[in-house]
């Protein structure tokens, strides 16, 4: 089911970070490329309500999900949403009833995904969104294989899956795997960013990377594909994966207080901590859950996994 949604009239006049500039790039040692770094947006004034939020194709995650914990798995695409950089992510979700942490780190490819998952998947978590493939895998077979994982290894949980800015001829086959896996997996709801994002306004001047108004329309889409909690109260949890020195120059300027601009706050800097799940005598924990974590106990229904991270 396609459906397409209008979002409320809100006018955001974003400033001048210095003028446009060049689209530069920058390799990294075992990375790849990093598209648009040191990339400037020009002033623009962005009606959001005259935007058109991205095509969802299944139901909001809201519908789907049995508790209001979510974890937002992404590169910087995401990253410029977490608490580290202002926690717009968590605060529009907290208002539909979600209890969120933005895991999602600068320059990462899909691998990272896994690595997240294989630290964080047997907390409880409801539901996931996972933006991931803007940053090179090795080969478009090993995005598939990664991909494929992140959504197996949180089935059951309802995922939303996001595909990729179209910057590139490279990022088609991308978007290609990404539809490929939301259509052979019930779990998955999909939503195209990847043409929403083109959308004047949506882009800094590196047609990657969302600017101050593009993370707030990104933010409204991602919300409304989650819809409201099925219950429980919103709030946020703090992130462990804060990195962002692979690609600090394509991230905001905006950090939470007390932090200079383009340094790594600790995730927990205006963020309201949670308490952990209600304990369940009848939880199994694998051998290779971090110590930190075995503290923590979820009911054994939360923690399913059909496949390793």
């Amino acid at each position: 089911m396609r459906t397409r949604h209008a979002l409320p009239l809100l006018l955001l006049a974003v400033a001048s970070c210095g003028g446009s500039s060049t689209q530069g790039d920058s390799v990294l040692d075992g990375v790849g490329r990093i598209p648009g770094a040191g990339a400037t947006a020009g002033d623009a004034t962005i009606d959001i309500g005259a935007l058109e939020l991205p095509a969802r194709d299944g139901a909001t995650l809201g519908e789907r999900a049995i508790g209001n914990r979510v974890i937002v798995i992404g590169d910087s695409i995401l990253a410029g949403t977490a608490a580290r950089y202002g926690n717009e992510m968590c605060r529009e979700l907290s208002g539909l009833g979600w209890r969120s942490v933005v895991e999602a780190e600068a320059g990462r490819p899909a691998s990272f995904g896994r690595e997240v998952l294989r630290e964080r998947i047997y907390e409880g978590w409801d539901a996931a969104v996972v933006l991931l493939g803007t940053n090179p895998s090795r080969n478009i077979d090993a995005y598939r294989t990664d991909m494929t994982r992140i959504v197996e290894s949180l089935a059951p949980r309802p995922t939303l899956l996001l595909t990729t800015t179209l910057f590139r001829e490279s990022q088609k086959p991308v978007n290609d795997v990404i539809r490929d896996i939301a259509a052979s997996h019930d779990t998955v709801t999909l939503l195209d960013w990847g043409t929403a994002s083109l959308q004047a306004g949506v882009l800094n001047a590196d047609r990657v990377h969302p600017t101050a108004a593009g993370r707030t329309f990104l933010v409204k889409a991602v919300a409304s594909a989650l819809g409201r909690a099925p219950s429980g109260t919103g709030g946020c949890i703090p992130s462990r994966f804060e990195d962002d020195s692979m690609g600090r120059d394509v991230m905001p300027s905006t950090t939470v207080a007390g932090t200079a601009p383009g340094t790594t706050a600790p995730g927990t800097g205006n963020v309201t901590t949670l308490p952990a799940p209600a304990a369940s005598s009848t939880t199994v924990m694998p051998s290779t859950v971090p110590s930190t974590i075995l503290s923590t106990m979820v009911p054994a229904a939360a923690v399913t996994t059909t496949t390793k991270p």
